[in-house]
């Protein structure tokens, strides 16, 4: 199974959810808040051409990070140490 996660401030996604290319290979879909999340079975027929439509049509609404990245950042969270 394949997941894509899409963000919209809108809250809007009527357009990908009925895209009649995509639907018939979805099969789970969750939405919360400004999000959805599809998931795609990779085993299916033109599984492949299904990825590349999604990623071409609705690319820039893809998210792949949900949190913020929290690792320390030199000179600022911490002085490294110089020898």
């Amino acid at each position: 199974m394949k997941y894509y996660i899409f963000y919209r401030e809108s809250d809007n996604f009527d357009d990908i959810l009925k895209d009649i290319s995509i639907k018939k290979f979805v099969s789970e879909r969750i939405r919360w808040s400004n999000y959805l999340q599809i998931g795609i079975s990779q085993y299916k027929k033109d599984a492949e051409k299904i990825f590349s439509y999604i990623t071409l049509k609705y690319g820039d609404d893809i998210r792949t990070n949900l949190t913020k990245d929290y690792t320390p950042k030199p000179y600022v969270d911490y002085t490294p140490i110089r020898k």
